[in-house]
Protein backbone atom coordinates (compact mmCIF):
# COMPACT_ATOMS: atom_id res chain seq x y z
CA UNK A 1 0.00 0.00 0.00
CA UNK A 2 3.13 2.53 0.72
CA UNK A 3 4.52 1.76 -2.52
CA UNK A 4 1.42 2.65 -4.45
CA UNK A 5 1.24 5.57 -2.29
CA UNK A 6 5.02 7.07 -2.62
CA UNK A 7 4.49 6.39 -6.44
CA UNK A 8 1.34 8.41 -6.63
CA UNK A 9 3.01 11.26 -4.96
CA UNK A 10 6.03 10.49 -7.60
CA UNK A 11 3.45 11.11 -10.51
CA UNK A 12 2.24 13.96 -9.04
CA UNK A 13 5.11 15.73 -8.06
CA UNK A 14 6.13 15.23 -11.87
CA UNK A 15 3.23 16.56 -13.21
CA UNK A 16 3.17 19.49 -11.16
CA UNK A 17 7.14 20.22 -12.04
CA UNK A 18 5.91 19.59 -15.36
CA UNK A 19 3.25 22.41 -15.37
CA UNK A 20 5.42 25.04 -13.35
CA UNK A 21 8.79 24.70 -15.99
CA UNK A 22 9.12 27.87 -17.65
CA UNK A 23 9.02 28.08 -21.00
CA UNK A 24 12.86 27.94 -22.05
CA UNK A 25 12.54 24.75 -19.98
CA UNK A 26 9.43 23.63 -22.35
CA UNK A 27 11.64 24.76 -25.36
CA UNK A 28 13.92 22.15 -25.24
CA UNK A 29 11.27 20.03 -25.99
CA UNK A 30 10.52 21.93 -29.32
CA UNK A 31 11.89 20.76 -32.63
CA UNK A 32 12.62 22.81 -35.77
CA UNK A 33 10.95 22.17 -38.32
CA UNK A 34 6.96 22.78 -39.89
CA UNK A 35 4.38 22.21 -37.62
CA UNK A 36 0.25 21.56 -38.59
CA UNK A 37 -1.67 24.07 -37.45
CA UNK A 38 -4.70 22.55 -35.74
CA UNK A 39 -7.36 25.79 -34.64
CA UNK A 40 -9.37 26.13 -31.64
CA UNK A 41 -12.57 26.75 -32.32
CA UNK A 42 -15.62 25.84 -30.36
CA UNK A 43 -19.41 25.70 -30.85
CA UNK A 44 -21.98 27.10 -28.27
CA UNK A 45 -21.88 23.48 -26.55
CA UNK A 46 -18.26 23.86 -25.94
CA UNK A 47 -17.26 21.16 -28.26
CA UNK A 48 -14.10 21.54 -30.36
CA UNK A 49 -15.17 21.38 -34.59
CA UNK A 50 -11.89 20.96 -35.45
CA UNK A 51 -10.26 21.81 -38.59
CA UNK A 52 -6.54 23.14 -39.77
CA UNK A 53 -4.56 25.56 -41.39
CA UNK A 54 -3.34 25.02 -45.14
CA UNK A 55 -0.46 27.39 -43.93
CA UNK A 56 3.17 27.33 -43.65
CA UNK A 57 3.78 27.76 -39.41
CA UNK A 58 7.92 26.51 -39.50
CA UNK A 59 9.89 27.02 -36.48
CA UNK A 60 13.64 27.98 -38.54
CA UNK A 61 15.68 28.91 -35.56
CA UNK A 62 16.15 28.59 -31.81
CA UNK A 63 19.33 31.20 -30.86
CA UNK A 64 20.58 31.89 -27.30
CA UNK A 65 18.78 35.68 -25.85
CA UNK A 66 21.69 37.97 -26.57
CA UNK A 67 20.57 39.92 -23.59
CA UNK A 68 20.03 37.48 -21.37
CA UNK A 69 21.90 34.17 -22.58
CA UNK A 70 19.92 31.74 -20.38
CA UNK A 71 16.63 31.86 -22.37
CA UNK A 72 16.40 32.36 -26.30
CA UNK A 73 15.42 33.79 -28.99
CA UNK A 74 12.97 31.62 -31.61
CA UNK A 75 12.22 32.07 -35.05
CA UNK A 76 9.51 31.53 -36.59
CA UNK A 77 7.13 31.37 -40.08
CA UNK A 78 3.47 31.85 -38.96
CA UNK A 79 1.11 31.31 -41.48
CA UNK A 80 3.06 31.61 -44.30
CA UNK A 81 2.21 31.12 -47.64
CA UNK A 82 2.63 27.44 -48.94
CA UNK A 83 2.87 28.45 -52.69
CA UNK A 84 4.87 31.35 -51.97
CA UNK A 85 7.80 30.44 -49.62
CA UNK A 86 10.01 33.17 -50.74
CA UNK A 87 7.61 35.70 -49.19
CA UNK A 88 7.36 34.31 -45.99
CA UNK A 89 8.59 36.48 -43.17
CA UNK A 90 10.55 35.49 -40.25
CA UNK A 91 9.15 36.64 -37.32
CA UNK A 92 11.29 36.42 -33.82
CA UNK A 93 9.77 35.82 -30.00
CA UNK A 94 11.50 37.02 -26.99
CA UNK A 95 10.41 35.95 -23.28
CA UNK A 96 7.94 38.05 -21.75
CA UNK A 97 10.13 37.80 -18.33
CA UNK A 98 13.72 37.88 -17.87
CA UNK A 99 13.59 35.56 -14.94
CA UNK A 100 10.47 33.09 -15.76
CA UNK A 101 8.83 33.68 -18.63
CA UNK A 102 5.42 32.29 -18.69
CA UNK A 103 4.95 33.01 -22.81
CA UNK A 104 7.36 34.11 -25.73
CA UNK A 105 6.64 37.48 -27.34
CA UNK A 106 6.79 38.55 -31.02
CA UNK A 107 9.32 41.28 -30.75
CA UNK A 108 12.13 43.40 -32.57
CA UNK A 109 14.84 44.93 -31.51
CA UNK A 110 14.83 49.03 -31.24
CA UNK A 111 16.80 50.67 -33.06
CA UNK A 112 18.73 50.01 -36.54
CA UNK A 113 21.88 47.48 -37.20
CA UNK A 114 24.26 50.34 -36.47
CA UNK A 115 22.64 51.30 -33.51
CA UNK A 116 22.22 48.14 -32.13
CA UNK A 117 25.96 46.88 -32.69
CA UNK A 118 27.24 50.29 -30.89
CA UNK A 119 24.51 50.70 -28.08
CA UNK A 120 23.65 46.99 -27.66
CA UNK A 121 19.51 45.13 -27.43
CA UNK A 122 16.66 46.17 -26.41
CA UNK A 123 13.30 44.50 -26.96
CA UNK A 124 10.87 47.34 -28.64
CA UNK A 125 7.76 48.16 -26.78
CA UNK A 126 4.87 47.29 -29.87
CA UNK A 127 1.34 47.47 -28.50
CA UNK A 128 0.23 45.75 -32.02
CA UNK A 129 2.35 42.78 -31.89
CA UNK A 130 3.18 42.23 -27.90
CA UNK A 131 -0.44 40.77 -28.03
CA UNK A 132 1.17 37.94 -29.74
CA UNK A 133 2.53 35.10 -27.92
CA UNK A 134 3.56 31.52 -28.00
CA UNK A 135 3.07 28.93 -25.29
CA UNK A 136 5.36 25.96 -25.33
CA UNK A 137 3.45 22.84 -23.22
CA UNK A 138 4.41 19.25 -23.95
CA UNK A 139 6.25 19.47 -27.37
CA UNK A 140 3.30 21.69 -28.77
CA UNK A 141 2.71 25.10 -29.53
CA UNK A 142 -0.10 27.23 -27.93
CA UNK A 143 -0.21 30.54 -30.45
CA UNK A 144 -2.17 33.08 -28.87
CA UNK A 145 -3.54 36.21 -29.73
CA UNK A 146 -4.79 39.65 -28.06
CA UNK A 147 -3.10 38.50 -24.77
CA UNK A 148 -3.65 41.10 -21.72
CA UNK A 149 -3.02 38.87 -19.13
CA UNK A 150 -2.78 35.57 -17.94
CA UNK A 151 -6.97 35.30 -18.11
CA UNK A 152 -7.73 37.06 -21.13
CA UNK A 153 -6.14 35.70 -24.66
CA UNK A 154 -7.00 34.26 -27.61
CA UNK A 155 -6.53 30.89 -28.10
CA UNK A 156 -6.37 30.39 -32.11
CA UNK A 157 -4.36 27.30 -32.58
CA UNK A 158 -2.13 24.39 -31.30
CA UNK A 159 0.79 23.84 -33.93
CA UNK A 160 2.14 20.31 -33.45
CA UNK A 161 5.51 19.28 -35.09
CA UNK A 162 5.21 17.39 -38.67
CA UNK A 163 8.64 15.13 -39.39
CA UNK A 164 7.63 15.10 -42.96
CA UNK A 165 6.31 16.99 -45.27
CA UNK A 166 2.27 16.98 -45.30
CA UNK A 167 0.48 16.28 -48.71
CA UNK A 168 -3.00 17.28 -48.97
CA UNK A 169 -4.56 13.95 -48.73
CA UNK A 170 -2.90 13.40 -45.40
CA UNK A 171 -4.26 17.13 -44.70
CA UNK A 172 -7.28 16.25 -45.62
CA UNK A 173 -6.93 13.25 -43.22
CA UNK A 174 -6.11 14.84 -40.23
CA UNK A 175 -8.72 17.84 -40.75
CA UNK A 176 -11.28 14.89 -40.34
CA UNK A 177 -9.72 13.71 -37.30
CA UNK A 178 -8.98 16.84 -35.48
CA UNK A 179 -12.41 17.18 -33.74
CA UNK A 180 -11.86 14.36 -32.03
CA UNK A 181 -8.02 14.98 -31.43
CA UNK A 182 -8.80 18.11 -29.81
CA UNK A 183 -11.61 17.55 -27.69
CA UNK A 184 -9.30 15.07 -26.28
CA UNK A 185 -6.82 17.41 -25.73
CA UNK A 186 -8.47 19.89 -24.24
CA UNK A 187 -6.31 22.92 -25.06
CA UNK A 188 -7.83 25.96 -23.52
CA UNK A 189 -7.98 23.73 -20.00
CA UNK A 190 -4.35 22.55 -20.49
CA UNK A 191 -2.96 25.77 -21.50
CA UNK A 192 -5.14 27.51 -18.54
CA UNK A 193 -3.76 24.98 -15.87
CA UNK A 194 -0.21 25.61 -17.00
CA UNK A 195 -1.11 29.68 -17.03
CA UNK A 196 -2.07 29.76 -13.42
CA UNK A 197 0.36 27.50 -12.30
CA UNK A 198 3.83 28.60 -13.84
CA UNK A 199 2.37 32.49 -12.43
CA UNK A 200 2.94 31.81 -9.52
CA UNK A 201 5.88 30.26 -9.64
CA UNK A 202 6.94 33.15 -12.07
CA UNK A 203 5.71 35.83 -9.36
CA UNK A 204 8.06 34.31 -6.74
CA UNK A 205 11.02 33.37 -8.65
CA UNK A 206 11.37 36.93 -9.99
CA UNK A 207 11.04 38.24 -6.71
CA UNK A 208 14.30 36.33 -5.30
CA UNK A 209 15.87 37.01 -8.65
CA UNK A 210 15.96 40.70 -8.99
CA UNK A 211 17.29 41.01 -5.51
CA UNK A 212 20.65 39.95 -7.12
CA UNK A 213 23.10 43.00 -7.96
CA UNK A 214 24.15 41.28 -10.97
CA UNK A 215 20.57 40.91 -12.34
CA UNK A 216 19.03 44.28 -11.26
CA UNK A 217 21.96 45.86 -13.23
CA UNK A 218 21.12 43.73 -16.27
CA UNK A 219 17.60 45.39 -16.53
CA UNK A 220 18.74 48.85 -15.95
CA UNK A 221 21.40 48.69 -18.53
CA UNK A 222 18.77 47.32 -21.10
CA UNK A 223 16.20 50.44 -19.74
CA UNK A 224 19.10 52.61 -20.53
CA UNK A 225 19.65 51.17 -24.16
CA UNK A 226 16.21 51.62 -24.91
CA UNK A 227 15.85 54.87 -23.44
CA UNK A 228 18.99 55.74 -25.54
CA UNK A 229 18.37 54.11 -28.49
CA UNK A 230 14.89 55.48 -28.85
CA UNK A 231 16.22 59.10 -28.15
CA UNK A 232 18.42 58.23 -30.81
CA UNK A 233 15.50 57.83 -33.24
CA UNK A 234 13.88 60.89 -32.01
CA UNK A 235 16.61 63.30 -32.54
CA UNK A 236 17.48 61.84 -35.56
CA UNK A 237 13.48 62.32 -37.01
CA UNK A 238 13.38 65.77 -35.63
CA UNK A 239 17.26 66.21 -37.82
CA UNK A 240 15.59 65.26 -40.91
CA UNK A 241 12.40 66.55 -39.96
CA UNK A 242 13.96 70.30 -39.94
CA UNK A 243 16.24 69.82 -42.86
CA UNK A 244 16.20 72.10 -45.95
CA UNK A 245 15.95 68.84 -48.19
CA UNK A 246 12.76 67.54 -46.15
CA UNK A 247 11.03 70.88 -46.32
CA UNK A 248 11.79 70.65 -50.44
CA UNK A 249 10.57 66.56 -50.37
CA UNK A 250 7.63 68.01 -48.65
CA UNK A 251 6.82 70.97 -50.76
CA UNK A 252 7.47 68.73 -54.10
CA UNK A 253 5.20 65.84 -52.85
CA UNK A 254 2.49 68.16 -52.17
CA UNK A 255 2.87 69.44 -55.48
CA UNK A 256 2.59 65.79 -57.46
CA UNK A 257 -0.65 65.71 -54.87
CA UNK A 258 -2.56 68.70 -56.33
CA UNK A 259 -1.32 68.11 -59.75
CA UNK A 260 -3.01 64.19 -59.28
CA UNK A 261 -6.14 65.74 -57.68
CA UNK A 262 -6.63 68.33 -60.86
CA UNK A 263 -5.60 65.52 -63.62
CA UNK A 264 -7.64 62.20 -62.00
CA UNK A 265 -11.02 61.04 -60.64
CA UNK A 266 -12.03 58.24 -58.87
CA UNK A 267 -14.72 56.13 -60.61
CA UNK A 268 -16.55 53.86 -57.97
CA UNK A 269 -18.46 50.93 -59.30
CA UNK A 270 -22.04 49.92 -57.60
CA UNK A 271 -23.96 48.79 -60.93
CA UNK A 272 -23.65 45.40 -59.55
CA UNK A 273 -21.80 44.20 -62.21
CA UNK A 274 -18.35 44.89 -63.89
CA UNK A 275 -18.29 48.06 -66.32
CA UNK A 276 -15.98 48.91 -68.88
CA UNK A 277 -14.24 52.13 -68.96
CA UNK A 278 -13.38 53.85 -72.34
CA UNK A 279 -11.31 57.49 -73.10
CA UNK A 280 -13.28 59.07 -76.04
CA UNK A 281 -12.03 57.65 -79.22
CA UNK A 282 -10.38 54.75 -77.68
CA UNK A 283 -11.44 50.99 -78.34
CA UNK A 284 -9.21 50.19 -75.43
CA UNK A 285 -11.34 49.52 -72.06
CA UNK A 286 -10.69 49.20 -68.83
CA UNK A 287 -12.48 46.53 -66.30
CA UNK A 288 -13.61 48.14 -63.01
CA UNK A 289 -14.85 45.08 -60.96
CA UNK A 290 -18.82 45.84 -59.46
CA UNK A 291 -17.72 46.79 -55.88
CA UNK A 292 -14.38 48.36 -56.33
CA UNK A 293 -12.77 51.56 -57.40
CA UNK A 294 -9.77 53.52 -59.56
CA UNK A 295 -8.32 56.43 -58.38
CA UNK A 296 -6.23 57.09 -61.73
CA UNK A 297 -9.19 58.19 -64.26
CA UNK A 298 -8.01 61.26 -66.20
CA UNK A 299 -10.37 63.63 -66.11
CA UNK A 300 -9.14 65.69 -68.69
CA UNK A 301 -10.37 64.17 -71.16
CA UNK A 302 -14.35 62.42 -71.90
CA UNK A 303 -14.87 58.90 -70.24
CA UNK A 304 -17.57 56.56 -70.99
CA UNK A 305 -18.31 52.91 -69.96
CA UNK A 306 -20.20 50.13 -71.06
CA UNK A 307 -20.88 46.58 -70.03
CA UNK A 308 -19.40 44.72 -71.94
CA UNK A 309 -15.84 44.19 -73.24
CA UNK A 310 -14.26 44.55 -77.09
CA UNK A 311 -16.31 47.79 -77.74
CA UNK A 312 -15.68 51.52 -77.98
CA UNK A 313 -16.56 55.08 -76.47
CA UNK A 314 -19.00 55.92 -79.17
CA UNK A 315 -21.28 52.62 -77.77
CA UNK A 316 -20.56 53.99 -74.49
CA UNK A 317 -22.41 55.83 -72.02
CA UNK A 318 -20.41 59.16 -70.73
CA UNK A 319 -19.72 59.60 -66.96
CA UNK A 320 -16.57 61.81 -66.71
CA UNK A 321 -17.22 65.49 -69.01
CA UNK A 322 -13.62 66.81 -69.42
CA UNK A 323 -12.02 68.81 -67.10
CA UNK A 324 -15.37 68.92 -64.83
CA UNK A 325 -14.90 66.06 -62.21
CA UNK A 326 -10.81 66.36 -61.55
CA UNK A 327 -10.27 65.45 -57.75
CA UNK A 328 -14.47 64.15 -57.31
CA UNK A 329 -15.67 60.65 -56.62
CA UNK A 330 -17.89 59.41 -59.96
CA UNK A 331 -20.02 56.44 -58.07
CA UNK A 332 -22.06 54.63 -61.34
CA UNK A 333 -24.85 53.18 -60.45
Amino acid sequence: MKKITWLTLLIICFIDFSRAQDQTQQLTNIQKGNYLSYLTTRNSSGKYEGGLRDLTYRITSIKDYRIFPEHKEVYMIRGGDPDRPDKNKELMFLPDNEAYPITYIEKVFEGNKSMQEELGFAPRINPYTDGNRLVFLDQKIYMIENWKDKDNYTLLAVLEYQPKKVSKFKLMKETMKSPKKMNALQPHEKLQQYLDTAFKKQKEHYATWIKKAENTNKVAHTKSVLDLTLKAIKKKNEDWRNSAEYKRIKERNQMAKSHAQNSYAIVINQTGQDIYLYTEGSNNGSVIRNGSSVSTIDCTKNQYYTFSAGMSSREGTKIITANQSCGLQVIVK
